[in-house]
């Protein structure tokens, strides 16, 4: 059973690979500006971008030079430390997620139906597994991390949450993006 389940999840991986030459962007290039979009605050930096991608910084910088002149994504210096940049999506690139090409998968997903959770959660447990054994970093939604405090920064600008391990408010909306830090 093992072998039939991991032929299929190659199969499906080799024709959403093939799916993402759209658009006059590559694979990575989907993927990047994908985990950008999705990704809070302290994720949307070079370094985290490689370690999402499970790639080199020279690759993900390539990549993001890629985005950059096709004007879907802009480097941003960090106000309390001018070495550090953090990576924005433009307009222009939300625009052009809007024509992922992987709208069609999420599609097809939602026509399993009642059994799209039992998958959403037997995938989850796969893909956690393959990362603890290869060493990977798990991210995660900043809401189910240890480090989320609900409600804790409920009167100071930018709350109504806080990050345990930054202490800095968060927003409802970052709380639903992707964590560079995310501890399960």
């Amino acid at each position: 059973m093992p072998a039939k389940i991991t032929n299929l999840i190659n199969r499906l991986g080799r024709t959403i690979h093939c799916l993402q030459f759209a658009q006059g962007l590559n694979p990575a290039q989907w993927e990047a500006l994908r985990y950008l979009a999705r990704a809070n605050r302290y994720s949307r930096t070079p370094s985290a971008l490689a370690e999402y991608l499970q790639t080199t910084k020279g690759t993900a910088s390539q990549t993001l030079k890629s985005l950059e002149s096709k004007g879907y994504v802009r480097r941003v210096a960090v106000p309390h430390d001018r070495r550090a940049v953090r990576i924005d999506v433009t307009d222009s690139g939300t625009n052009i997620l809007r024509r992922d090409p992987l709208k069609c998968l999420e599609a097809s997903a939602g026509a399993l139906g009642d059994d799209l959770e039992a998958a959403r959660r037997a995938l989850g447990r796969l893909a956690a597994a393959i990362e603890r054994n290869n060493e990977g970093k798990a991210f995660g939604l900043c809401e189910e991390c240890t480090h989320f405090c609900k409600n804790a920064a409920a009167t100071v600008e930018g709350g109504p949450n806080k990050c345990g391990l930054t202490s800095e408010p968060l927003s409802t909306v970052e709380a639903t993006k992707i964590c560079v830090n995310h501890r399960a």
